[in-house]
């Protein structure tokens, strides 16, 4: 079964709408998972923190 060109165009553009929705919610889940992570109240050593926050920081950047 062959798609008309106009119609698998007009698939990849919803394909490139979902994605891009997709990676803004996946983009805030982090941020929103990081940040309570970073504010719990866990007893951590502070050497450990210090490396989750130095990991976060270079994926913020990426």
């Amino acid at each position: 079964m062959e798609n008309s060109p106009k119609t698998m165009s007009s698939l990849m553009c919803e394909l490139s709408v979902a994605l891009a929705d997709l990676a803004e919610k996946m983009s805030n889940l982090a941020i929103n998972l990081e940040n309570h992570y970073l504010d719990s109240d866990a007893e951590e050593p502070a050497a450990l923190m210090e490396a989750a926050r130095s990991t976060i920081e270079k994926a913020r950047s990426n």
